[in-house]
Formats: C-alpha cells, sequence, structure tokens
C-alpha cells in the first residue's frame, strides 16, 4: 500500500480526503451504498463529528479515524465528545416540576 501524506492545507481537509478516497476508486456515494447508507451521511462526516462515517471512511483509507480528524479525538483514540443525543430529564421528575410551579402560581408565589 501506498504511504498516504497526512498533511493537508489549512481549509481543505474534506477535499482532500475526498481526492484520497478517489484515488483508491472511492466516491462519498459508493462508500455509502457500500455501507447501506446514503452519500449525505457519508459527507456528513467531513462537516461535523459522526463517529460511524468517521471510522468508514477511516477504514476506506487505511487509517485510523484520529489520524483524519486529530480535534475530534482524544490521546487514546477515544471521540472527545459524549456520544448519543442528550438525556432528557424522567418524565416523573418533569411531572413534580410542573405541580411544584403550577401551585406555586396558583397561590400566587411564582407571580
Amino acid at each position: 500500500m501506498e504511504n498516504l501524506v497526512l498533511e493537508s492545507p489549512s481549509g481543505i481537509d474534506a477535499l482532500w480526503i475526498k481526492y484520497q478516497l478517489r484515488r483508491r476508486g472511492y466516491t462519498l456515494t459508493s462508500l455509502g451504498r457500500e455501507h447501506g447508507v446514503s452519500r449525505h451521511a457519508v459527507s456528513l462526516a467531513l462537516r461535523r463529528p459522526y463517529p460511524k462515517m468517521e471510522a468508514i471512511i477511516a477504514r476506506a483509507l487505511g487509517l485510523h479515524p484520529a489520524e483524519l480528524w486529530p480535534d475530534r479525538y482524544d490521546q487514546q483514540g477515544n471521540p472527545n465528545r459524549s456520544m448519543g443525543r442528550p438525556q432528557k430529564p424522567a418524565t416523573s421528575d418533569l411531572k413534580n416540576h410542573i405541580r411544584r410551579t403550577s401551585r406555586n402560581w396558583k397561590s400566587g408565589e411564582g407571580a
């Protein structure tokens, strides 16, 4: 396998990655199709954190995602952001909060 030059001029990282994929016979569409996702899903990883797609792109280039997006990973190669959607408060906590606030409002304490 040929050596990759991992330095890309600032501001064109997405173009550099797409160029490297193209050199290996991939397009965003073909890479997405191969993994059962849309071209758009693959292209999202070029603009914002998306661990699943980052791994797919990096694998196609024979790299670890942290090598392509060092700002998105810690020193151990783990994503440096929380995974998944933010947690909502438990429904019972929310209901209790609403009850307390509505009681205070009715009694004039909340005004």
